[in-house]
C-alpha cells in the first residue's frame, strides 16, 4: 500500500492500523467503544510537539493496555496526523463511540475541553473524560473549570480508564473508583486516588500499531524521579519503576521489524538512573544489532552517567543525550531540589565530551528570586559548557509544582502576568514576571542567550543550522521582541489541516507482536 492521506474516510478506508490483518483482542460484549484523543492545537508554537513525527505515548500506552483486555478502542492523534477540529470531528463521527477520553499537559487543556464541547454539542450522552497530568494536579478546578469534561481521571490511567469503561453505564460504580473525579450537585466528587503501577513489565506494549507507521516513537522505560524539583510535579512520583531491560528492547524490536523507525526517544526522567540496567538495554541493542537499524537519544540527571556508561551508549548509537542544567549559579542548584552543583555539571559535561556522545543543555531562566545578574550567569555558564545544543526556558508555574505554590503565595519575587493555560510554556508563554525583572528582559536574555553559546565559542556554522531549524520560533521571538504585532494577532503560524502531509508505508504483513 502506498500513497497519500486525501481524506478521513480514505484513512478510515485504508487505514492499516484497524484492517483485519492487526491482531484484536475479542471485545466484552456490551463493553462501550472507547477513542483516545490527543487534540489539535490552536497555532504552530513549537513545531516539534504541535505538530510531531511521533504518535503520543499516553494515548498508545493506554489503548494498549484496553486493547488486551477486550474493549474496542480507537486512537485519534490530531497533531501527529495533522487534523483540526473539523476533521478530528469527522473522525469521531466516523467511529460513534460511548466513551471520549482526552490527554492534556496545563497548555493543552483548553484545547481538549474545545474538542469535547464540540462532542458534546453533537451528542450530550457520550462520556467525555479528562487525564493526564493538568487534572492530576488540579483535579477539582478542572472539572470546575471545564464542564465540557464528565470525569476527570487522576494518576495512572491504565487500570483506572479500563474500570471506568467497564463500570461506564453504572454511574454509581463510577463515583467509587479510584482516581475518578467529577462534579455533582456542585459538589467536588473523589473517592481515593489510584495506586501506581509497580511492575511496569507488566503492562502491555503501547498500541504503536494503531498509529500511522511514525519516523520517531517515544518509548517510555521506567516511570518516576527521585528528585523533588520545584518547578517539576513529578508526575510518575518519586520512586522510580523500570521495565526489565529485555521487555525493553522486544518493544524496540517491534517498532522496527513492523514501522521502520528511523529514530527512538526514551521518555523517562532519568534514563540512566538504574545504571546497570541501562548497561544491559546498551549491550542488548549491540547484540541484537538494533544500533545499525536506529538511533536514538534520552535524558538523564548529571550524577548519574560516568565514562564507561555514557561510551557503551555511544556505541549502542546513541545520538543525543539530555541534561537538566537549569542554572549557573550555584546558591540557585542548592534551593532547587535537584542535587546538583556547579562541580556535577561540569564533571558531567567533561565525560560526555570524553566519551565523544553529543548533549544538549536545558537551563530555566526565572528562578526564584532571579535577577538580571543571575539569568545572566546561566548564560555565560552555558557558553562555558558549549553544550551541542543549547535549550533555554523561561519558568512556568506548572500546577502542583513549589513554583505554582510560590507564586500563588507572592514568594519568590514572582508576579502572575496570567492564568490563561495556553501561556504556560516554556520557550514562548507569558505566564510570569518578577517585580525587579520583567517579562520582556527575561525574553531578550533567553534570545541572546542562544546567540551567545555559538558565538562565543566560534560555531558559526552550528549557529546557522540551528536558526534554520528553529526558524519558525526565531521569527515568532524577533517579532515578539520588536514589538511588531499587535496585541490581537499571534506571533505564531496558525494551524491548519495537511492531510497529504503522511506518505505511508505498508506495514510488514507480519502480525502485531503480542507480548507474552
Amino acid at each position: 500500500m502506498a500513497g497519500h492521506l486525501t481524506s478521513v474516510k480514505d484513512r478510515l478506508r485504508i487505514d492499516p492500523r484497524r484492517g483485519p490483518e492487526r491482531p484484536q483482542a475479542s471485545c466484552h460484549e456490551g463493553a462501550p467503544k472507547v477513542l483516545l484523543v490527543n487534540p489539535p492545537p490552536f497555532q504552530k508554537v513549537e513545531p516539534y510537539y504541535d505538530t510531531p513525527d511521533y504518535p503520543r505515548t499516553a494515548l498508545a500506552c493506554l489503548a494498549g493496555y484496553l486493547r488486551e483486555q477486550g474493549i474496542d478502542v480507537y486512537v485519534l492523534d490530531c497533531k501527529f496526523d495533522r487534523l483540526n477540529y473539523e476533521t478530528g470531528m469527522e473522525f469521531y463521527r466516523e467511529i460513534k463511540p460511548d466513551i471520549v477520553g482526552f490527554t492534556a499537559f496545563t497548555n493543552e487543556i483548553v484545547q481538549a475541553a474545545t474538542f469535547a464541547e464540540l462532542v458534546k454539542a453533537e451528542d450530550p450522552d457520550v462520556l467525555t473524560v479528562i487525564g493526564g497530568v493538568h487534572v492530576t494536579a488540579l483535579p477539582e478546578r478542572t472539572m470546575r473549570e471545564f464542564s465540557q469534561f464528565d470525569y476527570g481521571i487522576t494518576g495512572e490511567g491504565e487500570e483506572t480508564i479500563y474500570e471506568f469503561a467497564q463500570n461506564f453505564s453504572d454511574r454509581a460504580s463510577l463515583a467509587k473508583l479510584p482516581g475518578v473525579c467529577y462534579i455533582e450537585n456542585d459538589d467536588y466528587c473523589f473517592d481515593r486516588p489510584s495506586v501506581p503501577i509497580a511492575d511496569q513489565t507488566t503492562l502491555p506494549f503501547p498500541a504503536w500499531d494503531m498509529f500511522w507507521p511514525a519516523r520517531e516513537y517515544i518509548i517510555q522505560s521506567s516511570r518516576g524521579c527521585p528528585y523533588a524539583c520545584k518547578f517539576c510535579m513529578n508526575p510518575g512520583g518519586r520512586v522510580v519503576r523500570p521495565r526489565t531491560p529485555e521487555n525493553v528492547l522486544d518493544e524496540i524490536g517491534w517498532i522496527l521489524d513492523t514501522f521502520d523507525a528511523q529514530s527512538i526517544s526514551f521518555g523517562d526522567e532519568i534514563f540512566t538512573i538504574k545504571r546497570d540496567r541501562v548497561m544491559e538495554i546498551c549491550q542488548g541493542m549491540i547484540e541484537r544489532g538494533y544500533h545499525k537499524r536506529v538511533e536514538w537519544w534520552c535524558q538523564t540527571h548529571v550524577r548519574t552517567i560516568d565514562l564507561e556508561l555514557a561510551e557503551l551508549m555511544r556505541e549502542a548509537n546513541c545520538k543525543l543525550v539530555g541534561l537538566g542544567i537549569e542554572s549557573g549559579d550555584e546558591a540557585t542548584l542548592k534551593k532547587m531540589g535537584k542535587g546538583t552543583t556547579l562541580e556535577n555539571i561540569f564533571d558531567a559535561v567533561q565525560t560526555m565530551k570524553k566519551a565523544k556522545l553529543p548533549f544538549m543543555t536545558f537551563f530555566i531562566l526565572g528562578q526564584p528570586d532571579e535577577t538580571a545578574e543571575k539569568a545572566w550567569s546561566t548564560v555565560d555558564f552555558a557558553v562555558k559548557l558549549n553544550p551541542d545544543l543549547p535549550i533555554f526556558g523561561i519558568m512556568v508555574p506548572y500546577p502542583g509544582t513549589e513554583i505554582a505554590r510560590m507564586v500563588a503565595n507572592g514568594e519568590g519575587g514572582y508576579q502572575l502576568l496570567s492564568e490563561d493555560w495556553n501561556d504556560y510554556n516554556k520557550q514562548f508563554g507569558n505566564s510570569l514576571e518578577f517585580e525587579n525583572l520583567p517579562r520582556k528582559t527575561l525574553e531578550r536574555i533567553q534570545f541572546f542567550g542562544y546567540l551567545k553559546v555559538f558565538i562565543w565559542n566560534f560555531r558559526l556554522i552550528d549557529l546557522a543550522k540551528f536558526i534554520w531549524t528553529f526558524r519558525s520560533e526565531g521569527i515568532a521571538v524577533v517579532k515578539k521582541q520588536l514589538g511588531l504585532v499587535k496585541k490581537d494577532l499571534s506571533v505564531f503560524v496558525p494551524f491548519s489541516v495537511d492531510s497529504t502531509r503522511i506518505e505511508f508505508a505498508p506495514i510488514k504483513d507480519e502480525d502485531a507482536k503480542e507480548k507474552k
